[in-house]
């Protein structure tokens, strides 16, 4: 592992943190109702805008399924992931629960009252619920949904539905032996309807989850390999340590790690930098075109690979780097940070001041805290690069 070098441990100092905060969610959040014309019914929506918000952006939608319960939960992880540039930002809306039996499963069971009338909130989902959201927020029209139990259920119906109404699908502990196995039915017909799927699904169960959800997920996961069409990403994995319950913090952090694949970019980035500024670029015009709004690079973690090449020698590789940076973060003070330190190393002081001053103004103008940005630090070097020149 290559040492941290002084202008390295320069560059974390500058850049201490991530570039908003999270304890603002109360103000970013909203619930408000719509009158359902599908179901016949008053529905309760919950909302939560991501950190840094504005209406000039267009965002990724999650749809969460069991709002009382999973909302909180899944807002506040994304809230996270997207304020440390893990994840990109993205709108998180949920619904609360009037009749969960009736409303996710397919196909009424015995054993449960009221099911059965999966297809009536499948409209629902497109006739309101999206179509509500997609006017009141900038929507990229990327669309997510998260279910658990008979979400995972539903979550998987709707797959099956063939409507194509959401990009990626994260089942958790799916009850798929629910109505004598109707999701096994679904699958099938729609296997053998051969969808030019380019969807992405993930489903988990926990290793201690009860009765026969484990073995009929493990079932269904055997269809999924012996029949999912090509161009299906798909996972299956049984969370350790986890039951039924636990198994939604667990699997709901490995779908979206799944989703958001960035461990390793940078590795792939610095063997990308050894043969110089434009396999730097080809790199991320592959990753972009193969991921679309699943491609998100770090700004920390890409900001000290390229200070680090920088340093090495390797200055057109990390300035490519940096560029390609800006291009998917324009507004980040980090990045405009990172980029100033390593035009210094490159010896190109007008770009470095440039980007010192453009990093002072963003980080002014958004009002970062000392904790995310040291302003004193980053003019510190702006006046010492004016008196170089």
């Amino acid at each position: 592992m290559r040492p941290l070098t002084t202008l390295i441990l320069l560059a974390l100092l500058l850049a201490s943190g991530a570039g908003a905060d999270t304890d603002d969610a109360v103000a970013r959040s909203e619930r408000f109702t719509i009158d359902s014309r599908t179901l016949g019914e008053i529905r309760e929506l919950l909302v939560r805008r991501p950190p840094g918000y504005t209406p000039d952006h267009s965002y990724p939608v999650v749809y969460v399924l069991d709002g009382e319960w999973n909302f909180e939960l899944v807002a506040a992880y994304l809230d996270y992931m997207a304020d440390n540039s893990i994840f990109p930002p993205m709108i998180v809306t949920a619904v609360t629960n009037v009749n969960r039996n009736r409303d996710y499963v397919p196909r009424p069971d015995p054993y449960f009252s009221d099911t059965g009338k999966a297809d009536s909130f499948l409209a629902f989902v497109e006739k309101d619920w999206q179509q509500t959201i997609n006017k009141r927020f900038p929507t990229s029209g990327d669309n997510i949904i998260v279910g658990h139990s008979f979400g995972g259920v539903f979550t998987l119906h709707s797959l099956f539905s063939g409507r194509d109404l959401f990009d990626a699908y994260i089942a958790l502990g799916s009850s798929a032996w629910i109505a004598d196995r109707v999701l096994f039915e679904e699958a099938e017909a729609w296997f053998k309807a051969s969808p030019a799927a380019d969807s992405f699904v993930y489903m988990a169960v926990g290793e201690g989850d009860g009765g026969p959800t484990l073995p009929s997920s493990e079932a269904l996961a055997e269809r999924f390999a012996a029949r999912a069409p090509a161009g299906l990403e798909w996972y299956f994995e049984i969370t350790p340590r986890t039951d039924h319950f636990k198994n939604v913090v667990s699997g709901m952090n490995e779908g979206f790690m799944k989703l958001f694949p960035a461990w390793g970019f940078v590795a792939e980035v610095e063997t990308a930098a050894a043969s110089g500024a434009k396999a730097v670029d080809q790199w991320f015009r592959t990753r972009e075109a193969e991921l679309g709004y699943r491609f998100l690079p770090a700004w920390f973690d890409m900001g000290v690979a390229a200070t680090g090449l920088a340093q090495a020698g390797n200055t057109d590789a990390a300035i490519a780097i940096l560029r390609n940076l800006r291009r998917h973060q324009p507004d980040n003070a980090h990045v405009a940070s990172f980029a100033s330190g390593v035009y210094r190393i490159a010896g190109e002081t007008d770009n470095a001041i440039a980007e010192t001053r453009r990093a002072i103004a963003l980080a002014e103008a958004q009002g970062l805290h000392p904790n995310a940005m040291h302003l004193d630090r980053l003019r510190q070097r702006l006046a010492v690069l004016e008196s170089a020149e």
